[in-house]
């Protein structure tokens, strides 16, 4: 494992560290010290299961080794990173490449401790194949050199590989290596060892068919899991005791909340480390910039000034177009309105004046009352026009404000009738979209009112993914679409406006319909 910044540092601290000190290393030209950087790094690339990564690192550090003629430290640092490959070519399934390369770290290291290191590790891509006779083979050879070692961790971990392999060969002394490694181990406190012991020597009962001493060691298992405090042991641990039938509502809750922690430590971890590595990439781009990049950079500082500058120049020529139509386009709205208002003036407002000023002029009218009468209507005619065009408050009681809309237009010969208009929820509805459905109908009354000589008209309102929809139609004299008035030219612009639809339907004598959806 990589020799860490301080204790308490994370996996992307080191490895934000070791990156560090690599660059230090390129800019003095410590190549030595380079490689051993790399080393450290491709091992907490590995841990954070980036093996990709990990395997080009590797592969960056012995290029550079062979640079080099191979001294006794050189040489250790070309059996780590050998033995690195291995690790990687497990984890990605390619086991022929890892025992490859295992194979070739044993052909140069003469350290017992570095052989029992990758026979170990060898041993493991074997119990990977199910080829345990291999795997035995090169687990006794790691116990022997272990017992010359003296050292009680190394002989208790070889001797526990040895009897899960010798387990599944069903040897006689499988069970006495992995009891002998359980007392050793706990001769010296060694908690991980106990626990590594006490999970072998469930699947030895649990491959016997004897699940009561399985469970036995698994709960022992879960125990010293809880003691040790590792979540990836306390996982491991339920799972063994869940494979043995235990599921007990506790044992899989707790199963899923350490699995859920170490996913989200795991994808911290690797959030820091692909913006650590990111940001690493990125100054190393920076570091092998030259005069030359310098000058490109010139260039293109210069390109992109032009670029900008026409691009001001055709942003502020396509604001100052848009400007334009947006003020012709008012204006014509404005000419349009007022066309309209002056049409209604002297359609409806007008002629009757006139007529009123005739009477009087020839002494026509003797009776007070029908003057005032006259006068009255002219004023509601005028009242109705102002306030046909002027703002609307929609933020309230916008369907008292379409009924009353609607009600100017009933008649004893009209008959209007209006579906579900209370029950929308027209306090959602946007100020813009409210205004102009109130115009459109506006328009469709008028319509109706001046051409389709209707006794009945049906409003419908309803959702329809998540849209407004406004059916409309009248038992009128109906109307050729194409030849259509102004005022369904009006509606149908109000409409695109907000980017809506409205579809029109109608024949001569046929009737008129319309489907508005905003």
């Amino acid at each position: 494992m990589a020799n860490f910044p301080d204790s308490d540092s994370s996996l992307t601290r080191a490895y934000n560290y070791f990156n560090k000190k690599r660059l230090e290393s390129i800019n003095q030209n410590d190549t030595k010290s380079v490689i051993v950087y790399l080393r450290k790094i491709a091992i907490i690339q590995f841990e954070l299961g980036d093996y990709f990564g990990s395997e080009v690192t590797v592969v960056e550090a012995l290029e550079l080794l062979d640079k080099f003629q191979l001294s006794k430290e050189k040489m250790s640092d070309k059996i780590g990173l050998l033995n690195q490959l291995g690790r990687i070519y497990m984890e990605l399934l390619d086991y022929d490449a890892a025992i490859k390369y295992y194979d070739e770290a044993l052909k140069i290291t003469k350290s017992k401790n570095h052989r029992n290191i990758i026979q170990n590790n060898k041993a493991l891509v074997y119990i990977q194949q199910q080829n345990y006779k291999l795997a035995e083979k090169e687990f006794l050879e790691v116990f022997r050199n272990s017992d010359s070692l003296e050292n009680k961790e190394q002989i208790a971990r070889a001797q526990n590989n040895l009897g899960h392999v010798q387990s599944k060969l069903n040897r006689s002394d499988a069970l006495a290596n992995l009891t002998e490694a359980l007392r050793i181990r706990m001769s010296i406190k060694d908690n991980a060892g106990i626990y590594s012991s006490y999970r072998y020597l469930s699947e030895y009962y649990h491959d016997r068919n004897n699940d009561s001493i399985a469970n036995d060691y698994a709960h022992k298992g879960y125990h010293i899991a809880k003691l040790i405090n590792s979540p990836s042991f306390i996982k491991d641990a339920l799972s063994n005791l869940m494979n043995l039938g235990n599921y007990s509502n506790k044992n899989v809750l707790e199963y899923i909340r350490v699995s859920d922690s170490l996913q989200n430590v795991k994808q911290l971890q690797e959030n820091k480390y692909t913006k650590i590595k990111y940001d690493y990439t990125e100054n190393e781009k920076l570091a092998k910039v030259n005069e030359l990049e310098k000058e490109k950079q010139r260039r293109l500082k210069l390109l992109y000034l032009s670029v900008a500058g026409f691009v001001t120049l055709l942003a502020v020529f396509v604001i100052v177009i848009l400007k334009i139509k947006y003020k012709r386009d008012k204006l014509r709205q404005v000419y349009i309105t007022e066309t309209r208002i002056s049409k209604r003036v002297h359609d409806e407002v007008a002629n009757d004046v006139y007529q009123v000023m005739t009477k009087l002029q020839g002494n026509i009218i003797d009776n007070k009352e029908v003057l005032l009468d006259d006068l009255e209507d002219i004023y509601n005619r005028t009242r109705d026009i102002s306030r046909d065009n002027s703002t609307l408050e929609v933020n309230e009681h916008f369907d008292i404000l379409l009924n009353d809309l609607l009600v100017k237009y009933k008649s004893t010969q009209v008959n209007i009738v209006t579906r579900n208009l209370s029950k929308m929820d027209w306090n959602t509805v946007d100020a813009l979209k409210k205004i102009t459905i109130y115009r459109v109908i506006q328009e469709l009354m008028v319509n109706m009112k001046k051409h389709s000589k209707a006794s009945l008209v049906g409003l419908n309102f309803n959702y329809s993914d998540n849209k407004i929809i406004v059916s409309y139609s009248d038992n009128g004299v109906g109307c050729n679409i194409k030849s259509g008035s102004g005022g369904l030219k009006n509606a149908e612009n109000r409409i695109e406006s907000i980017n809506g639809t409205i579809i029109f339907e109608s024949g001569l004598y046929k009737g008129f319909k319309a489907k508005i959806t905003v």
